[in-house]
């Protein structure tokens, strides 16, 4: 009799440590299932992919306001995204952003022209238009908080088609410090417009080159 309960004990607490061993190696595994998903990424498909074995002008428009408070903005907005394009996509022959800056101050309402035909007159495949909607570095209505701003209407322009010639449109915009304005006495302006180019150039160049995601903002 005494035998016979020792089986039936020994019986359930190997029953027992088999359903607990299990229920820990479904939490267990699926934990470790998501830190190799994210130590991997997830692979995210660009929307346009026509830069690459192509000529490319980056042509950026920017308002007289914007101009006014930041005379710099188009300068620095075409160095950073050429910059981007020319490192993610070795390929594409990025046209100097300097020449199109020349362009722009010697040609009397250029912005009235067809994209196409500004293409055309650099001898470009591709033409990326960025027209910016926002470039600050202040938060708004705070000169007193830090945080830079830039924001884009994206279109691409290919110089071969027929007509408009828009093969590609979408918003951009970027922010640093990405965790909300921060004081001025702890950081200053020209920080602040660097890193903001930084973060819009990166996440433009999403827009035509593959990237992965590694989720929780660790991307690339």
């Amino acid at each position: 009799m005494i035998q016979m309960i020792s089986h039936r004990l020994l019986f359930r607490l190997l029953a027992l440590t088999t359903l607990f061993l299990a229920g820990t190696c479904l939490g267990g595994c699926g934990f470790l299932a998501a830190a190799a998903q994210r130590s991997v990424g997830t692979k995210v498909s660009a929307p346009y992919h026509g830069f690459a074995n192509h000529s490319v002008a980056v042509v950026v428009y920017e308002d007289s306001s914007t101009a006014f408070m930041y005379p710099q903005a188009r300068r620095e907005v075409a160095a950073f995204v050429s910059r981007e394009i020319q490192d993610k996509i070795p390929t594409a022959k990025v046209l100097d952003y300097n020449l199109v800056l020349q362009y722009q101050d010697q040609t009397p309402s250029w912005d009235a022209l067809p994209i196409k035909t500004i293409g055309k007159h650099f001898g470009v495949d591709r033409v990326l238009y960025l027209e910016l909607t926002d470039y600050s570095t202040h938060a708004a209505g705070a000169e007193h908080l830090l945080q830079g701003h830039i924001a884009a209407n994206v279109m691409v322009y290919d110089t071969t088609m027929p007509g408009d010639a828009r093969v590609f449109s979408q918003k951009v915009a970027a922010s640093w410090p990405r965790g909300g304005p921060e004081p001025v006495l702890d950081n200053d302006d020209n920080l602040v417009r660097m890193r903001t180019l930084d973060a819009f150039a990166g996440k433009l160049i999403k827009l035509f080159v593959d990237w992965r995601d590694y989720g929780m903002g660790n991307n690339e």
